[in-house]
């Protein structure tokens, strides 16, 4: 009988060390399982004018491929990814579908988007061109597809922080954050076209529009600033100096003709 006693005493501290042994070996799996995709606080960066309802997201972790998110109607919503953090705010339900180049340097981006109605938008963040867009020259060396799932009317806010210094570090060259301005593709007259853009208190560089395609911001000059078309001639000559000329001519004849007038009249 004590023998029995003994046997069925080591056979319950067996089965206590095993299943010891067992949450000991699958609890760090299952803490690990439950932050897969969750970065660290460390991880996030400082994001300069976030409203103080914004919901956070942090998958600092992840570089998004694909990546669905949801943003609800009137909610500020955070994503903290590997190489972009994006603050977005929509006035309807809106999924997110999010793409992003592991090659592109970190960015800190905001979208405020006004639809008529609940939507579904795909953004691809990349180093190239997209969408059968031309390379820009003196751009930051990325490119924001953005395209709705539907036709619909929208007002839009794009802003992207912009640190002087660390952008002249990232591009090996001096950037002018004054000559910085938000560009679009238009594949219908096949040239990238530059929209008002002003830097704000917070950093951002901002630009307004009622559409989306694909984005970039480069510096420009300020014959693009202003639209870019000089007219000319044939001959390559631009039409204000034709102009000036003609005027110059007018002038002389007129002159010669007051000179000559006065010369009869003695």
């Amino acid at each position: 009988m004590v023998k029995t006693n003994i046997t069925k005493n080591r056979a319950k501290i067996a089965a206590f060390v095993i299943t010891l042994l067992m949450i000991m070996y699958f609890a760090p799996v299952c803490l690990a399982s439950a932050g897969a995709g969750q970065g660290s606080d460390s991880d996030k960066i400082e994001v300069p004018g976030v409203p103080d309802n914004a919901v956070q997201y942090n998958k600092t972790s992840v570089t998004p491929v694909a990546q669905m998110e949801q943003v609800k109607a009137g909610e500020p919503a955070l994503f903290y990814y590997r190489n972009m953090t994006m603050l977005m705010n929509c006035s309807q339900n809106c999924d997110l579908v999010i793409t992003v180049d592991p090659e592109v340097k970190p960015q800190l981006f905001g979208l405020s988007i006004d639809p008529n109605q609940t939507m579904t938008l795909t953004m691809n963040l990349s180093g190239s061109p997209l969408n059968g867009a031309q390379t820009m020259e003196r751009t930051l060396n990325f490119y924001y597809g953005i395209e709705p799932n539907a036709t619909l009317q929208l007002n839009a806010q794009l802003r992207l922080h912009i640190n002087q210094t660390e952008l002249s570090q990232q591009l090996n060259r001096e950037v002018n954050a004054s000559r910085l301005s938000w560009m679009y593709w238009n594949g219908t007259r096949g040239e990238w076209e530059a929209v008002e853009s002003v830097i704000d208190e917070d950093g951002y560089l901002v630009c307004s529009t009622d559409h989306f395609s694909t984005w970039t911001i480069a510096e420009i000059s300020e014959s693009t600033e202003t639209g870019g078309d000089t007219e000319t001639t044939d001959t390559g000559i631009p039409m204000e100096y034709i102009y000036a000329g003609i005027v110059v001519v007018v002038v002389i004849a007129i002159g010669v003709g007051v000179y000559a007038t006065s010369k009869r009249g003695k």
